[in-house]
């Protein structure tokens, strides 16, 4: 009995330590661009999928776009903040605003007559790392 009793907290302690392990990337790894974006001028870095059911977008040639995208991904929260930093700019948007909470980032970015914010939402052991994208136009 006592020996069950230490090999179940021996291996309980050993799946604890290779938890983070699991990561996609460290804290200090840039993270690359995913090869085909839904939103041409907005990246997102590989190995995040959009969640689907919680997604909306409107285009209207010529006009305006309205975006409202969610994406889940198993990298570290910083390394996300920090790619939205780096990538937006490359894609001729300007950083004018950000907020730092407890567990998000937001990034306010403009370009022309829109505005777009970059929510990265920080996971955990059992819940992943979030991207919310919305673009609207800019209130004058």
């Amino acid at each position: 009995m006592r020996l069950t009793s230490l090999a179940i907290a021996l291996s309980l302690s050993l799946t604890a330590a290779a938890i983070p392990a699991c990561s996609n990337s460290s804290k200090d790894t840039p993270l690359i661009v995913a090869p085909k974006p839904p939103i041409d001028d907005v990246p997102i870095p590989a190995g995040f999928t959009m969640m689907k059911k919680v997604s909306s977008s409107k285009f209207i040639p010529g006009s305006t776009r309205s975006v409202d995208h969610q994406y889940a991904g198993s990298d570290d929260f910083l390394p996300v903040v920090r790619f939205y930093k780096e990538q937006m700019p490359r894609q001729k948007w300007t950083l004018t605003e950000q907020t730092q909470g407890n567990s998000s980032f937001m990034l306010h970015f403009t370009k022309g007559s829109e505005g777009c914010i970059v929510s990265v939402i920080d996971g955990d052991v059992f819940t992943p790392t979030r991207i919310h994208i919305r673009i609207n136009p800019r209130v004058k």
